[in-house]
């Protein structure tokens, strides 16, 4: 399904992504079912990024350095499932800190006046440092396996590990849901 989708560039997202959105019949109430959760907000609008394939590659036309970045909304959960088989360990997800500000979060308001500048600066410096691997302390990682599913939550400072492949062929495919659930019902609090 992931390779026959049609897949573009886009200035505003990481990655080579796809112009829909798919969503198998029951994904939801699966992942409230994995999750321990009450999904409450399922968007189908394929920015939203809920049901987008996604390419992460190393080399070739569409190459890119994975960027540490957040997702918003930040109390929303993002889920990413790998698609690519036989990838090494190290192609996972990793979540990231970033050293000046100490940062795990994408940037708040507390955090602007903890540091003692405005919000638009900090988030400006956050995504200035995204390709720059030495601003950042690796705090995290979940390691590359075939149909693997990680979830975490969307305002966490977090990057692909590494890219591999040049091509939908052979390179790093994934398929990621972001959506808001009702933390209460969440398992791990329960």
């Amino acid at each position: 399904m992931a390779r026959s989708m049609k897949y573009q560039a886009s200035e505003d997202v990481t990655g080579y992504m796809t112009d829909e959105a798919y969503h198998a019949d029951g994904v939801r109430q699966r992942l409230q079912q994995i999750l321990g959760a009450k999904i409450n907000h399922w968007d189908v609008d394929p920015p939203e990024g809920n049901g987008i394939f996604y390419g992460g590659f190393s080399h070739g036309t569409h190459k890119e350095v994975p960027g540490v970045h957040f997702d918003e909304p930040a109390d929303h959960i993002t889920v990413v499932i790998y698609l690519t088989p036989g990838l090494p360990f190290d192609y996972g997800t990793s979540m990231w800190q970033h050293k000046s500000t100490g940062l795990l979060n994408g940037p708040t308001r507390a955090d602007a006046r903890r540091l003692n500048m405005p919000l638009a600066k900090l988030i400006k410096r956050i995504e200035g440092d995204t390709t720059r691997r030495d601003r950042w302390i690796e705090v995290d990682r979940v390691g590359y396996r075939y149909n693997r599913m990680v979830a975490y939550a969307s305002g966490m400072l977090h990057s692909a590990t590494r890219h591999y492949g040049g091509n939908l062929v052979e390179g790093r495919l994934y398929q990621t849901f972001r959506f808001g659930v009702n933390w209460s019902t969440f398992r791990v609090y329960g």
